[in-house]
């Protein structure tokens, strides 16, 4: 029935899901867009100088009397000149580092989406640079050096950057702007250069145009102005629940959008919370009671635990929830600074800013700290805050400094757990999103891994541009790592079945990768990167060795006769190793050699090498078993044919689509009556409709592999499968006459 609760709940499982869907989806699109995307690249970029000016900070402001005079017995006081060095050369030049890191990032991408005249990454960094100096160019230039820095210059250095790269690269796309000196010198960048320059030079104007107009307005100082204007609503605010929710509100949304909210809003900060504490202070050293519950003091207690946005909470729910080995790494990375309320890594690492997937726990959490908080001070569970601490104070530490009592360290663990509790369904819809991301890049790289084409550097995925190869190079590294442990790769087993006897003829061994990110990887693309790091040798030889051993030690619960099947790359043929690696693998797993068949790959073969024939006549003559894989397609099957003394061959799956009576129809009975004439085995892969097996079997075909059999499985299940199939029982992966209408082309490579 249609009302029925079943279909109820179906109904809404399916609407639930489709919304969740929707989220990644959007939240997916978002990232992807050409500006998020620069942003948070132009972040991760400038994260050195970020890491090295954060280390130099906490140990400059090391909130310990002891430290500070053991480093200057060591060192002298000289030291501290040097962490300010170090300051200076990072933080102090971060925006200005942001600036090119941004543009060049904005015209890289352009570069990857639209056609036409390239546009020089770095001649776009230097057109910003020139726009950002004509921008901010101020009375005194004295007033540059805090433009350049991160606490001063980064929201104007995002704008800059992010306006001057759009305005530059849409002028760049003009014809009429662009100059005729496509055929001028060798060096295609002089022509890349001079063909863009008039876009480069109106961008320059353009901003010498919008800071005239500032000017005009009375916008001298672009920082000071917007300091002055995010300040405004708080002149006649006083220290109350409200002010302390709109401060650390708009604190976060500022750093959010890439603004140092703490510094933007100082003069909350100068005139009202630090003067309230001071009057709680002043109020206990003459014995009355404190009056103000939101203090600084407050709020870097309690709402700032491990920095803006409670980074701190944020890392332990990465810890915690997080699948992605990359976000743990980089939470361990930030820990130490975190400890000491220093968030800058976390917030460029990950980045937070200008990221759709933490932006409500982002905005949240600190609120609901000073909501918590406020009302157990409220309800005296906790005392007031009276002293002023340094800001790196690590938290515990601080809530007990701030309010000389064990309930403000007993306050800060029920705000850390809050806040924790909060990030971390966020931080598993960040893990998803992630995911879904590398799923959509990994079926390009698919794409890639079955072409035959290659980059310049004769590579299938290593060589492709942008998101593709970063993703190629991270799963390259993730190989080498699991060839090493072998815990994510495995090999499941697909049964090849007799159609005369109705019993498995043989299986063939079809490699696994469940890497811990992106799920399944698609064997192609495990094989394709294999190659380009030339560890197709070792993943080779590890596949041969785990599925001759699980033959192995099914002796005595399979028939004797049982064939081994093992896909061989093109490259391994190559090696001159090969052959002595194969007889290796049998005498280790004692396997008799007549039940093991390697598979040769035909269309990735055009012309056989002689090694390679070498090689398989070797092991032919110790009775392995020689197989063609797709074999029909290609151009080398004939050459195979008469080379080598084949044993059987696989025709390819695509020849198994078509109706009745159709050209492929016609080349499968003739590859048949060959092969029987021949007396070589006909193995037909991809069957997976019942229309399928009955037009097979009416061309003489008796051998099959397919879904409509049965899927890969597991070397426990296979055996199982193996079993019924003796038994005349109804196997394990026989879908039912249902299931079989909808098949679908799957994998079996």
């Amino acid at each position: 029935m249609n009302g029925s609760p079943f279909s109820c709940a179906a109904s809404l499982t399916r609407a639930r899901w489709d919304s969740r869907q929707a989220v990644l989806d959007l939240l997916i699109e978002s990232g992807n867009q050409p500006l998020f995307l620069a942003i948070q690249r132009g972040l991760v970029l400038v994260l050195p100088l970020i890491m090295v000016g954060a280390l130099a900070i906490l140990i400059r402001d090391f909130p310990s009397a002891s430290v500070q005079q053991m480093l200057d017995a060591a060192f002298g006081p000289q030291w501290r000149i040097r962490c300010g060095n170090l300051i200076d050369g990072s933080f102090g030049i971060a925006s200005l580092a942001l600036l090119c890191a941004l543009s060049g990032t904005m015209a890289t991408l352009y570069n990857q989406r639209h056609s036409g005249p390239l546009v020089s990454p770095i001649m776009a960094a230097v057109v910003v640079l020139s726009c950002f100096f004509v921008i901010t160019a101020p009375g005194d230039t004295a007033i540059w050096r805090e433009h350049f820095s991160l606490n001063r210059g980064l929201l104007v250095a995002m704008g800059v950057a992010t306006l001057g790269s759009w305005i530059f690269l849409r002028l760049a796309r003009i014809e009429w702007l662009q100059l005729p000196f496509r055929m001028m010198g060798s060096d295609p960048v002089v022509r890349d250069v001079m063909t863009v320059m008039p876009a480069g030079m109106l961008t320059i104007l353009c901003f010498g145009g919008l800071q005239w107009a500032l000017t005009a307005a009375g916008v001298g100082d672009l920082y000071a102005s917007t300091r002055e204007w995010v300040g405004h609503p708080f002149t006649e605010a006083g220290s109350s629940l409200g002010t302390g929710l709109a401060y650390v509100s708009l604190s976060q949304i500022l750093w959010f959008f890439g603004a140092h909210g703490p510094n933007l809003l100082f003069a909350v900060e100068e005139h009202l919370l630090i003067p309230a504490g001071l009057v709680n202070a002043a109020a206990l050293q003459s014995g009355g009671e404190p009056v103000f519950i939101v203090t600084k003091s407050f709020i870097d207690a309690f709402a700032r635990l491990g920095g803006s946005g409670s980074s701190l909470c944020l890392i332990i729910a990465i810890l915690f929830a997080s699948r992605d080995v990359g976000s743990r790494k980089l939470a361990v990375f930030a820990l130490f600074p975190a400890l000491f309320n220093v968030n800058e890594p976390l917030l460029f690492g990950i980045p937070l800013i200008l990221n759709p997937s933490y932006l409500i726990p982002f905005l949240l959490t600190p609120v609901i700290q000073t909501l918590t908080a406020f009302g157990a001070t409220a309800l005296n569970l906790v005392p007031h805050t009276t002293t002023v601490m340094p800001w790196t104070t690590p938290p515990l530490i601080s809530g007990f400094v701030a309010t000389g009592s064990a309930s403000g360290v007993v306050m800060q663990l029920i705000n850390l757990a809050l806040g924790t509790i909060i990030y971390i369904p966020f931080v598993r819809l960040s893990d998803r999103v992630r995911e879904h991301r590398g799923k959509r890049v990994l079926s390009g790289l698919l794409r890639a891994a079955e072409s035959s084409e290659t980059g310049i550097g004769g590579r299938k995925c290593l060589d492709r541009p942008g998101d593709e190869g970063r993703l190629a190079k991270a799963l390259a590294e993730d190989l080498a790592l699991a060839l090493k442990g072998n815990l994510q790769l495995f090999l499941e087993y697909q049964p090849q079945i007799g159609a005369k006897e109705d019993a498995v003829h043989g299986v063939e061994a079809l490699l696994r990768w469940s890497h811990p990110i992106y799920g399944r990887v698609p064997p192609p693309v495990t094989v394709a990167i294999a190659e380009d790091m030339g560890l197709i040798d070792r993943l080779g030889a590890f596949v041969l060795a785990a599925a001759c051993a699980q033959r192995a030690a099914w002796r005595g619960q399979v028939p004797d006769a049982l064939i081994l099947s093992v896909n061989v790359s093109p490259r391994q043929l190559l090696s001159p190793t090969f052959a002595r690696t194969v007889i290796a693998v049998l005498e280790q797993s004692g396997l008799a050699p007549h039940l093991l068949e390697l598979e040769i790959t035909e269309s990735t073969v055009l012309i056989p090498d002689r090694l390679a024939l070498d090689s398989l006549r070797q092991l032919r003559g110790m009775g392995i078993r020689i197989a063609i894989d797709d074999f029909g397609m290609g151009h080398a099957s004939l050459r195979y044919l008469q080379e080598l003394p084949i044993d059987t061959v696989k025709i390819d799956r695509s020849l198994t689509c078509g109706g009745p009576g159709g050209l492929n129809e016609h080349i499968v009975r003739s590859i048949n009556e060959l092969s029987r004439s021949l007396g070589i085995l006909t193995i037909v892969e991809g069957v997976e409709l019942d229309t399928q097996l009955t037009r097979f079997l009416a061309l003489g075909c008796d051998t099959f592999q397919g879904y409509l059999f049965s899927r890969p499985l597991a070397p426990g299940d296979c055996l199982r499968f193996i079993g019924a199939r003796q038994k005349n029982t109804q196997p394990i992966g026989v879908p039912s006459a249902g299931d079989r209408s909808v098949m679908v082309s799957r994998e079996t490579v």
